[in-house]
């Protein structure tokens, strides 16, 4: 948990840095090129993606709802990015049967989701922008899944 913290905060520490930078950068260009550093990471964690990242941009008081089919038993994490003109908003994940899984989550905080699933199915991500600086901010979402631990062997 701590080296996930310290990681944490070393990419805040970057992004804070290059502040400058991302203005002159595309928000969408942004947006993927943290969501690569972002892999790098959760591939260092052991999360492998599933799928492509699923990439979108909503105007101010716009939501979307993002499908994902998941299997029982098997960790998943949802990371989500968005452009740095989000002034505010939350990313929630929803079950099959349109329950919320945990607490939403700050979209402006790039969020992660973690959930084993008891059971499989549809599962639905919800991304929703209250405030943009602009017309429409850039943001994208990311499904990564961590092989299941191979069983401990008893000892005799």
């Amino acid at each position: 948990m701590l080296k996930s913290s310290l990681t944490l905060a070393a990419l805040a520490a970057g992004l804070a840095a290059t502040g400058t930078a991302s203005a002159q950068t595309a928000p969408g260009t942004w947006v993927n090129r943290i969501l690569a550093e972002w892999q790098e990471i959760q591939g260092k964690e052991g999360w492998a993606p599933v799928g492509h990242s699923r990439p979108g941009a909503l105007a101010g008081g716009a939501e979307t709802r993002l499908d994902f089919q998941l299997a029982a038993a098997r960790a998943y994490r949802f990371v989500v990015v968005c452009e740095p003109g989000c002034g505010a908003g939350d990313v929630e994940l929803l079950d099959p049967a349109g329950a919320r899984v945990g607490d939403p989550k700050p979209l402006v905080e790039m969020p992660r989701i973690e959930l084993t699933p008891a059971a499989g199915g549809a599962y639905r991500l919800r991304v929703a922008m209250t405030d943009c600086g602009s017309a429409a901010c850039a943001w994208s979402a990311q499904l990564y899944s961590k092989a299941p631990a191979p069983p401990r062997k008893r000892r005799r």
